[in-house]
């Protein structure tokens, strides 16, 4: 199994400070158009329209994700639908989706948390706490006017998360990646580690890995891709709740170990990953 990745994907690392093409490079990964049609493989790749991403595999038959498997996991309310249907049974929030032009559903209770199907401003530290019709109306606006006019807005119940501690855009929440591989969860590692690197509440116990080894093996089912990315974050209450899910090809993290261990179990090798107390295996 051939890991591939595509160049044109350089830049945005680099702005970002990523060092994920680095460590793709480490295990041999090539970019995409030197790999040969009928070569298994697997594309990291970052999360641009489905339709570049068709052109991009339309003659690599045996490339995974295929754009089926991939287009799912890219917007939230796609992933939540298919949670739905696959009828999994973990702890999460409830979620309203709010059309544009679409009046707002009579049941919503405050306060909420605003995001777009696609993308959010949560940067690991404090977001808005909507607590009004007037201010759900308002932030829907700027969402709509940062992220498309016509985008759709998910007003998620709003969570008391357990803090990790604080960055420069305030407390920043105990939230947990888990790396799906081939339907089962694989390894964690913790999801703001480039904002705060030495986390209250880190590493989980046993029983919050066990915890979270069961949701995520609950979600798992919902998805076909070979790589899923499935977020949970500690509430104050102690549970664990399922966040959101995305394509683990376009999916960031800044522990090199739990990433190289995820690229090497796609490649069907076996990678040593000592844990640590931001990630490692469940």
């Amino acid at each position: 199994m051939q890991l591939l990745y595509d160049p044109r994907d350089a830049p945005i690392h680099q702005k970002l400070g990523s060092r994920l093409l680095d460590w793709l490079d480490d295990l041999g990964a090539k970019p995409i158009d030197e790999t040969d049609a009928n070569d298994e493989a697997f594309l990291f790749t970052g999360a641009r329209p489905m339709a570049d991403y068709r052109r991009l595999v339309t003659a690599l038959p045996f490339l995974r994700d295929r754009p089926e498997e991939r287009e799912t996991l890219l917007r939230l309310d796609t992933v939540l639908e298919a949670i739905k249907r696959a009828n999994v049974k973990v702890p999460m929030p409830r979620t309203w989706l709010m059309p544009l032009d679409v009046p707002l559903p009579d049941d919503l209770t405050y306060p909420l948390f605003l995001r777009t199907a696609e993308t959010s401003w949560k940067k690991g530290g404090r977001i808005s706490k909507v607590q009004s019709h007037k201010e759900l109306e308002a932030e829907a606006a700027e969402l709509r006017r940062a992220f498309g006019w016509d985008a759709t807005i998910l007003a998620r119940e709003w969570l008391d998360l357990a803090s990790a501690g604080k960055g420069n855009y305030g407390p920043v929440a105990q939230e947990v990646r888990i790396w799906i591989v081939d339907q089962e969860p694989f390894a964690w590692s913790f999801h703001f580690m480039n904002i705060v690197s030495a986390p209250k509440g880190f590493p989980p116990g046993k029983n919050d890995l066990n915890t979270l080894r069961v949701n995520a093996a609950a979600v798992a089912p919902a998805f076909e891709s070979r790589l899923v990315a499935a977020d949970f974050a500690k509430g104050r209450d102690g549970r664990w709740y399922f966040i959101e899910a995305g394509p683990g090809s376009c999916a960031g993290t800044s522990h090199e170990a739990v990433f190289k261990a995820v690229a090497g179990k796609l490649m069907r090798e076996a990678l040593n990953l000592p844990s640590d107390r931001l990630g490692g295996l469940l």
